[in-house]
């Protein structure tokens, strides 16, 4: 019974999870929003539309530039999931500033990083740099997975999952280039040693970010299950069956 109920309620916790996710997902326009208004605040709904509408549909020169990238990927989304990715990490910064006791080094060294990234993003966007945009974009990514081990550090007590965090943290993403390999390293470090509710609802770290590079980006944004992850809906289901198997055994 003790085994049970123990199983009972680690996947509630995933559910619940998944459940919160599903509330949060409102805050994906917002964190959008944000970030237009932060990067571009006299251009706020010319930009919202250059970067949600589809190139046909609009009236004016859109976003593009001259890279030959632009077939794999064009500049428009490019620069949307750049701004956003930004914006989550400052969301993510903004929330390991909150929980640490004590301030730490790294949390003035990426704010003003991220301030500086900030400026340069805007000039690479406003001069059509497709390559260093790109390039700021796997300089955020990295920024992103560091930031998230840094705020897993506050809870996490378990001793192995302390070292993984720990060797994360130590490679500091502003001095050290981190190449797309290593990126998906850190990623499936930490979506196999971590629980849905350890990783805050986030079902893949880099894959939840890949979503802003997308070319329909108005209907994801508009879409409510954005953030639920098949695993979270598994183990809510897996929930389910387990409470009504143990409801049944103790009639």
């Amino acid at each position: 019974m003790a085994r049970y109920n123990n199983r009972i309620k680690r996947y509630m916790r995933d559910a619940n999870a998944v459940k919160k996710a599903s509330a949060d997902t409102s805050q994906v326009s917002t964190h959008f929003n944000r970030a237009v208004e932060s990067f571009w605040p006299d251009q706020v709904a010319h930009m919202k539309t250059l970067l949600l509408e589809q190139p046909d549909q609009l009236s004016f020169t859109t976003i593009k530039s001259s890279s030959k990238y632009e077939s794999v990927i064009s500049f428009r989304c490019l620069v949307t999931g750049a701004v956003c990715v930004w914006q989550e990490c400052w969301n993510v910064l903004q929330t390991c500033t909150r929980k640490t006791v004590q301030q730490q080094p790294y949390i003035d060294q990426l704010t003003k990083a991220l301030d500086e990234m900030k400026t340069d993003l805007i000039r690479d966007i406003d001069k059509r740099h497709y390559r260093q945009v790109a390039l700021r974009v796997f300089s955020l990514q990295s920024i992103y997975l560091y930031l998230q081990a840094q705020r897993m550090r506050t809870f996490i007590k378990n001793g192995r999952l302390l070292l993984i965090l720990n060797g994360i943290c130590a490679r500091d993403p502003l001095t050290h280039d981190t190449p797309a390999m290593h990126l998906q390293s850190i990623n499936t470090e930490l979506r196999s040693n971590f629980r849905l509710y350890q990783r805050d609802n986030i079902e893949d770290f880099l894959l939840y970010l890949e979503d802003y590079f997308q070319p329909k980006m108005k209907e994801r944004l508009e879409k409510k299950t954005w953030l639920i992850c098949e695993q979270g809906r598994e183990y809510g289901v897996f929930v389910c069956k387990i409470s009504v198997t143990y409801t049944s055994d103790m009639k």
